[in-house]
């Protein structure tokens, strides 16, 4: 039951964070629009073979930071600045997105997979996204750091990440005219959640 638990976790957290219009997914949108669903695919895979290995790192990481009490403890507190900065953030995007954007550019790269792959690894934000994740989740007890759930975790991270990629891949095309509309209410669900999360964590610390 702890690995099932995982595996969900991992897929949906993943997936509400890579949801949101970025420079990911348009460009996977744009190379299925101008090229095809197979080249789109190609790049989507080697982007997610990145995710999972951040996961993996962001997690592991976790692990021992949470075996030390005091460091877990301070990068907690830490953590639950990191998700009131956040719901700013996607607040902001959200706002944002009301306004024109910018198309995005597609580079003439050959190899897709790492094109990808490149894109991906530039993405710093994904290592520490998961290592607080993974903390917080551990200081609510649905999440332990044994060996078999991180590697689940980060499958599933990596699951959720690619089949949100492949929704974009065919379906950009029906959604294209409301992709503005799609951006700012998924930038705003986010924040409602890590809104919630910053204040269930502030209200755990401030018990203790």
């Amino acid at each position: 039951m702890t690995l099932v638990v995982a595996f969900i976790l991992g897929f949906f957290i993943a997936a509400v964070g890579i949801v949101a219009p970025g420079m990911l997914n348009m460009t996977i949108a744009k190379i299925s629009v101008s090229e095809s669903k197979k080249e789109a695919l190609l790049f989507a895979f080697g982007a997610v073979v990145v995710v999972l290995i951040q996961c993996f790192v962001g997690v592991y990481f976790a692990k021992f930071i949470d075996a030390n009490p005091s460091v877990s403890e301070n990068l907690k507190k830490f953590g639950t600045v990191i998700f009131i900065l956040l719901t700013f953030f996607f607040l902001f995007n959200g706002i944002r997105a009301k306004k024109p954007k910018p198309e995005v550019q597609i580079k003439n790269k050959k190899n897709r997979f790492v094109y990808g792959a490149t894109l991906s690894s530039l993405n710093m934000f994904a290592v520490p996204y998961y290592a607080f994740i993974s903390l917080t989740l551990a200081s609510k007890e649905v999440f332990d750091f044994e060996l078999l759930s991180i590697v689940v975790f980060s499958i599933a991270a990596a699951l959720g990440t690619y089949t949100i990629f492949y929704l974009y891949a065919i379906l950009f095309k029906k959604i294209e005219h409301k992709v503005s509309f799609i951006s700012n209410n998924i930038n705003f669900l986010i924040a409602a959640i890590t809104g919630l999360v910053a204040v269930s964590s502030m209200y755990k610390l401030l018990a203790t």
